[in-house]
């Protein structure tokens, strides 16, 4: 039986992709650093558990000694990870351009050292076997955005962590993804003061998720195509023209 780990499995985009994960009979392990919300996941999926596939581990990602251990207990005791979705992310966008350094220290430590822990640990169990580790990164990492300063580094981190290791990870037999979603309604996403254009649900990610990482073998996974491209666009926009655009549209 095929077994994915998703972190920050208990809500938005990743409660969402373990549900489509559950309805096609895999093995699904969702991790949290907040139990409650792990304890409140848990009982939501209970009418797609039929057949006791539904694991629940509290891990906070930020944390290496909860990260090794998640790992070695999923492999020594639940089984091997074939998927690995790193989707557990820290989200405070910065409405009134204030820079505050703990906001930094507090998404580095989640979104960037969360995922490198995550990534040590997986490949010392994940050589030699084929599998895949897909990363949820952001188009808001393509280039920076106002407001978005800590956000958009760890996610622009994220993305070239995701090429480098592409090639690097090829010597290990193990298949390096990266996951690029435009605006998805979730919890993160509605502290948003502004309108997002082709807002998409959760369960639409979670769908497009499932699909790409069991029948796709692109290295990166992006939706909807339409605004992600869109952000692609204007990573070859000279600055003049950037920061202009900005400025019209927000008085930046």
């Amino acid at each position: 039986m095929q077994i994915i780990w998703i972190t920050g499995g208990s809500s938005g985009i990743g409660f969402a992709t373990a549900t489509e994960f559950l309805k096609n009979g895999w093995k699904v392990i969702i991790s949290s650093s907040n139990e409650n919300k792990l304890k409140l996941a848990a009982k939501r999926l209970e009418k797609y558990n039929l057949n006791n596939l539904l694991h629940t581990i509290q891990c906070d990602i930020s944390l290496k000694k909860d990260v090794n251990e998640t790992v070695t207990f999923i492999e020594k005791k639940i089984g091997k990870i074939d998927i690995a979705l790193l989707n557990a992310s820290a989200y405070s966008p910065n409405k009134e351009q204030i820079f505050d350094i703990s906001n930094y220290e507090l998404l580095v430590d989640v979104n960037i050292k969360g995922t490198l822990y995550c990534i040590n640990k997986l490949k010392d169990f994940m050589n030699g076997r084929n599998n895949t580790i897909a990363i949820v990164a952001s188009p808001l990492g393509y280039r920076g955005w106002p407001t978005a300063g800590a956000y958009g580094i760890s996610k622009a981190a994220q993305l070239s962590l995701s090429e480098s290791l592409y090639f690097d990870f090829k010597k290990l037999k193990i298949n390096i993804r990266v996951i690029c979603p435009g605006f998805i309604d979730t919890e993160a996403t509605r502290q948003n003061s502004f309108k997002m254009p082709f807002l998409k649900s959760a369960e639409y990610a979670g769908k497009k998720i499932f699909n790409r990482l069991t029948k796709g073998k692109e290295f990166e996974i992006i939706f909807p195509f339409l605004i992600v491209y869109f952000f692609k666009f204007t990573r070859i926009l000279p600055y003049k023209i950037y920061f202009f655009i900005w400025k019209r549209l927000g008085n930046f």
